[in-house]
C-alpha cells in the first residue's frame, strides 16, 4: 500500500464516521460540528454582518451631515450634539436589555424586528421637515441599533463550529467598518445630486437586505434545543447540512437536552453579589478597573475620530485658508473622496489586527496600537497641505478603529471564565459612556481648531496604552476551582 493510499483509506474512515451519526442521536454540538462551512452557515454571518453594517452606516451619516443641516436648520453645536445623543442614549440603554429579550422570545424575531425598526426609522429620517422630527426619529432608531446587535451576535457565535467560530465573529465585527466605508463611498455620488435626505434613505436601503435575510433564516437551533423545542432545531439544522452540501449526513436525530447542558448554556444563577466576590477572590479588582479604562479611552477615541475626521478634511485646515466650523455648509467632491479613502483604510486594519493578535496576543498588540496611533497623531499639528493630512490620517484611522475590539477582548483573556459573558455586556455598557462623551463634545473641541482635537485623540491614546500596562498576568484571568 502506498502513503497515498494509506492517506485515502485514513480520510474515508474519517468521513465513514461522520456518516455513522445518520439515523442515530447526536448532542446539539456534534449536530453543528458536522454540519461544516457552507452556503447555509455562512447565510447567519451575512445577515449578521449586514446589521453591522447597518449601525455603522448610521454612525457616519451624522458626521457627514452636521456642517449641512447646521446651516440649513440655524443649529448650535449643542443641538448638533443633541442629535448624536439622542441616537446613542438610547442605543447603549436597550444594548442592555437585548440579551435577556433574545433569551425570553429568541434570537430571531427580536433581530428582524431591530433590523426592521433601523430601516423604516432611518428611512423617516430622510422625511424630516424639522428639526424636532429628525431628533425623535433619531432616538427611536437608536432604541432599534441597540436591539439588533445583540441577538445577530449570538447568530454568529452559535451556528458555526467551533473552528469557524472566531471567524465567523470577526466577519461579523468587519461589518461596522464596512458600513462607514461604504456609506462614505455612497455620499460621494449621492449628496451633492439628491441632497442630504437622499443620502439618508439610500444609505438605510443599501443594508436593508439584512432583514430579508433574517426573515429567511431559521430561529437559532441553540436556542430552540435548550427551550424544548428539539424538533424545530433538528430542522434547522437540517436545513443547514442541505444548503452546506452534506444532505446524506442529515439522518440524524437530536438527543434530549440534560439538565447540565441547560445549566452550562446560561449564568442565570449568578447574582451580582456573586460576581463581586468571584472578583475579589480572584484578586481581579486592579485588572476590572484597567479594563474599564480600556473600555471608555478605545471607544471615547475610535467615535470622537470617526466624527471629527471629515470635518478636519473639510474645514480648510492646511490649506492656509481655515475656514470656521459655522462658515462651512457642505463637503467639497474632493473632500468626499478623501473621506472614502480613509474610511476604507477601517476595514483593513481591522482584519490586519485581528492577525497580529494570533501571533503576539492582545496585551502586546494594543499596547502597540495606542503608543503608535499617539505617536502619529504628532506630524498632524505640523500639517504642510491637504494631502500630508491625508496620508497621516489615512494611518491613523486602522489604528483607531483596531481600539474598538480591545474591550471584549480583554475581558476574554483578563477575566475569570465564569463570568466572561456577564463581564462582556458591562463593559459594553461602560465603554459606551466613552463614546458618548465624544459625541457630545466633538463638536465643542473643533471651535477652537483641528489642533485641539488632534491633541485630545493623542491623549487618549497614551491613556489607553497606560490602562493595557497596568494589565497584570499574575491574577488576572484566574479561574475558579
Amino acid at each position: 500500500m502506498t502513503v497515498f493510499d494509506e492517506r485515502t483509506t485514513i480520510v474515508n474512515s474519517m468521513e465513514e464516521g461522520k456518516e455513522s451519526h445518520a439515523g442515530k442521536e447526536i448532542s446539539i454540538d456534534e449536530a453543528l460540528e458536522n454540519a461544516g462551512c457552507g452556503f447555509g452557515t455562512i447565510a447567519y454571518t451575512v445577515g449578521s454582518f449586514l446589521c453591522n453594517a447597518q449601525v455603522g452606516s448610521q454612525m457616519i451619516v451624522l458626521a457627514l451631515l452636521s456642517p449641512i443641516l447646521r446651516c440649513e436648520w440655524d443649529l448650535s453645536p449643542f443641538s448638533i450634539s443633541l442629535l448624536n445623543i439622542a441616537n446613542y442614549v438610547p442605543y447603549l440603554l436597550s444594548s442592555l436589555c437585548t440579551a435577556t429579550l433574545g433569551d425570553k422570545y429568541g434570537r430571531k424575531p427580536v433581530a428582524l424586528i431591530g433590523a426592521a425598526g433601523i430601516t423604516v426609522t432611518g428611512v423617516g429620517c430622510g422625511f424630516a421637515k424639522e428639526y424636532w422630527q429628525l431628533l425623535l426619529l433619531r432616538m427611536v432608531k437608536g432604541i432599534f441599533l441597540g436591539v439588533v446587535l445583540g441577538p445577530v451576535s449570538v447568530f454568529s457565535g452559535e451556528i458555526p463550529p467551533r473552528k469557524y467560530r472566531a471567524l465567523a465573529m470577526s466577519g461579523m465585527s468587519l461589518g461596522h467598518g464596512v458600513g462607514v466605508a461604504i456609506t462614505g463611498g455612497i455620499a460621494y455620488w449621492v449628496l451633492g445630486r439628491y441632497q442630504w435626505r437622499g443620502l439618508m434613505i439610500i444609505a438605510t436601503l443599501t443594508f436593508s437586505p439584512g432583514v430579508l435575510i433574517l426573515a429567511l433564516l431559521g430561529e437559532s437551533p441553540r436556542y430552540n434545543y435548550y427551550n424544548g423545542n428539539r424538533s424545530e432545531a433538528e430542522k434547522t439544522i437540517k436545513w443547514i447540512y442541505r444548503m452546506n452540501g452534506k444532505r446524506s449526513s442529515s439522518n440524524f436525530k437530536l438527543k434530549e437536552p440534560t439538565e447540565k447542558c441547560v445549566v452550562n448554556e446560561s449564568n442565570a444563577d449568578l447574582t451580582i453579589r456573586d460576581i463581586i466576590g468571584i472578583i475579589k477572590e480572584t484578586d481581579n479588582i486592579k485588572p476590572v478597573f484597567c479594563l474599564f479604562l480600556t473600555g471608555v479611552s478605545s471607544y471615547f477615541n475610535y467615535y470622537f475620530y470617526t466624527y471629527t475626521m471629515p470635518r478636519i478634511l473639510n474645514e480648510g485646515y492646511c490649506t492656509g485658508q481655515i475656514v470656521t466650523p459655522q462658515d462651512k455648509c457642505s463637503f467639497d467632491k474632493s473632500v468626499l473622496l478623501h473621506i472614502e479613502i480613509v474610511n476604507l483604510a477601517e476595514p483593513l486594519g481591522v482584519l490586519a489586527t485581528l492577525v497580529l493578535l494570533e501571533i503576539f496576543g492582545r496585551k502586546k498588540v494594543f499596547l502597540g496600537i495606542g503608543v503608535v496611533s499617539a505617536v502619529l497623531s504628532a506630524p498632524l499639528y505640523f500639517c504642510v497641505d491637504r494631502y500630508y493630512l491625508l496620508t497621516f490620517m489615512l494611518c491613523l484611522c486602522p489604528l483607531v478603529a483596531s481600539l474598538a475590539l480591545a474591550p471584549c477582548l480583554l475581558v476574554m483573556e483578563y477575566m475569570p471564565t465564569v463570568i466572561r459573558s456577564t463581564m462582556c455586556s458591562v463593559m459594553t455598557a461602560v465603554a459606551g459612556t466613552g463614546s458618548l462623551l465624544a459625541l457630545f463634545t466633538a463638536d465643542y473641541v473643533l471651535i477652537p481648531g483641528p489642533r485641539v482635537a488632534i491633541a485630545v485623540i493623542q491623549g487618549v491614546a497614551l491613556v489607553f496604552a497606560g490602562s493595557v500596562v497596568m494589565l497584570k498576568r499574575e491574577t488576572a484571568g484566574t479561574d475558579l476551582t
